[in-house]
């Protein structure tokens, strides 16, 4: 890439050259890319800023000053950031399902050697994966533009940017991350049933042990019931091993969203400290049964608000 080439240049240039076949006026196709997957509003919104008039020759053409600014664009000269940040087209899942569909008028395979010149991560043959694919890659391009203009300081003097995206990941949860954070907590709430079963079973265990007494039977039944308490304590290790795998993707899934829905901060705060020694009772002389057993009813109960309000978020 080029010092001046954009990100958005770099895939305008390629789609200009494979999918178009460098056929359209460069002012005119630059505008007609940066429609695509717009709502009906910003679409109206480019035609205003970019007017097209027809010439005398019939043929559809822009205003000088207007399409130097389009082909800027296209060369790297410029960065779209500045149009993005007037938009009001969320890029989320029903932009890229609108880009998809506005794929589908141009050529198959045009489409697919486009894919491939971006270096884009599409093994599949299948066109529909493909388009969905190009759309996440210019969905990724669009938000990165808000960002960095975001970054740079304020539309004026008076008027902070709005990181939209920022504002959007917050906010919102997509069905994959809905599927995701439904699956984390039942996988949760069943490991958080088998590290109490298996803490239930040790102190049983423990507590028969230390009720024996000297008796030639008893003598005879300590060491099974030793070695079932370290087979116990391992499996209760390997379990609390793999909860603490699952709570730390819960976090991640979360963190963001805290401001989402009040459960969020508590599912993170359980979560975050599942692995304290306090908690487990294989860690002798700091594990309190008390403060474990309300541990897991507290994060279960979070669990059950979090899954009943899932729907509504």
């Amino acid at each position: 890439m080029t010092k001046k080439e954009t990100e958005f240049s770099k895939y305008a240039q390629a789609f200009f050259e494979i999918i178009d076949g460098a056929k359209s006026r460069k002012a005119l196709f630059v505008k007609d890319l940066l429609k695509i997957g717009l709502t009906d509003e910003d679409k109206d919104y480019l035609d205003d800023t970019f007017p097209s008039v027809t010439t005398s020759k019939g043929k559809k053409s822009i205003e000088k000053d207007k399409a130097d600014q389009l082909r800027k664009y296209l060369r790297g000269d410029n960065d779209i950031s500045d149009i993005v940040c007037q938009l009001e087209t969320e890029f989320d899942e029903e932009f890229r399902e609108r880009y998809c569909e506005e794929l589908q008028d141009y050529d198959d395979a045009r489409i697919m050697a486009f894919a491939q010149v971006l270096n884009i991560d599409v093994s599949e043959d299948d066109i529909d994966i493909v388009t969905e694919a190009i759309a996440e890659y210019y969905s990724s391009i669009v938000i990165g533009s808000a960002i960095k203009k975001s970054r740079k300081g304020k539309k004026d003097k008076d008027e902070p940017i709005l990181d939209r995206s920022k504002v959007l990941l917050s906010y919102t949860l997509e069905e994959s991350e809905k599927k995701a954070l439904v699956k984390l907590c039942e996988l949760i709430k069943t490991d958080l049933r088998r590290v109490k079963q298996q803490t239930d079973k040790i102190c049983d265990k423990k507590h028969e042990l230390n009720n024996l007494t000297t008796s030639e039977a008893n003598e005879r039944w300590k060491p099974h019931l030793e070695s079932d308490i370290r087979s116990s304590e391992k499996r209760l290790n390997e379990a609390f091993t793999k909860l603490e795998k699952l709570c730390t993707d819960l976090v991640n899934l979360l963190k963001p969203k805290t401001d989402m829905d009040a459960a969020f901060p508590k599912l993170i705060s359980f979560a975050n400290n599942i692995g304290n020694d306090e908690y487990k009772i294989t860690c002798h002389g700091k594990f309190e049964y008390k403060t474990f057993n309300l541990m897991v009813s507290n994060f279960n109960e979070c669990i059950e608000r979090t899954l009943r309000a899932i729907d509504r978020l």
